[in-house]
């Protein structure tokens, strides 16, 4: 892997990641009684722009780093690293279609589920890739 594809996973990662947690907890977390009940923080929404925005990127870079560092690593048959570096590659469909479903959905119902989804799958992959990160090199 590349230092730049490096660069371009750590920065599109951290930017997914801050604006995605900043945004779940703006909306779950910090809601304001109004006058007329519940109101969204002034940040809530540009948050959610901006993590709409900038999650493509982080796909992009995934798509990137599964030629140059997923496939050569898995038929290496490299053991460090391995438990998380498949965990990562599990957890990415789900959070990633989840996260277009929510989207696109105008049901309330499911919606909803796809939301739960998508935040269970990226915490998820929050720790997975905290851990692959941390792993010690050999």
């Amino acid at each position: 892997m590349s230092a730049l594809e490096r660069l371009s996973m750590h920065l599109s990662a951290l930017t997914t990641i801050l604006t995605g947690l900043g945004h779940g907890w703006l909306k779950y977390g910090h809601q304001r009684m109004g006058e007329f009940g519940p109101e969204p923080f002034w940040a809530q929404g540009w948050l959610l722009r901006a993590h709409v925005l900038v999650a493509p990127l982080l796909v992009f870079t995934l798509g990137v780093l599964v030629r140059g560092h997923l496939l050569p690593s898995l038929q290496a048959k490299q053991p460090g690293g391995r438990t998380t570096g498949i965990a990562l590659a599990t957890i990415l469909a789900p959070m990633i279609l989840s996260g277009y479903g929510v989207q696109v959905c105008v049901d309330p119902t499911w919606r909803t589920v796809l939301a739960w989804l998508h935040g269970t799958f990226s915490l998820l992959f929050l720790v997975a890739y905290g851990a692959h990160w941390a792993r010690p090199r050999p």
